[in-house]
């Protein structure tokens, strides 16, 4: 794996521990384009995986908001 991969894997996974996830999502495009023109198919897979599981991390972390938030705004509702 050459080094501009393993930077963009690197920086990707900085990304969604702090969760920057849109900063994480471009990245690994960058990391699936690089692996594209490598066309190496393993590595194909796992940037694949990885823009999967980081929608997915996404999409958990929207959801765990709006519950958070729905509470709250029919309390709102409630008390007007």
């Amino acid at each position: 794996m050459d080094k501009k991969i393993y930077n963009l894997i690197h920086l990707a996974r900085k990304a969604l521990k702090t969760c920057h996830y849109s900063r994480a999502e471009k990245l690994i495009k960058q990391f699936h384009l690089e692996a594209l023109k490598s066309k190496d198919v393993e590595m194909l897979e796992l940037a694949t995986h990885a823009l999967l599981e980081c929608r997915r991390f996404h999409f958990l972390d929207v959801l765990h908001e709006l519950e958070r938030i729905d509470p709250i705004q029919s309390l709102r509702k409630d008390l007007s």
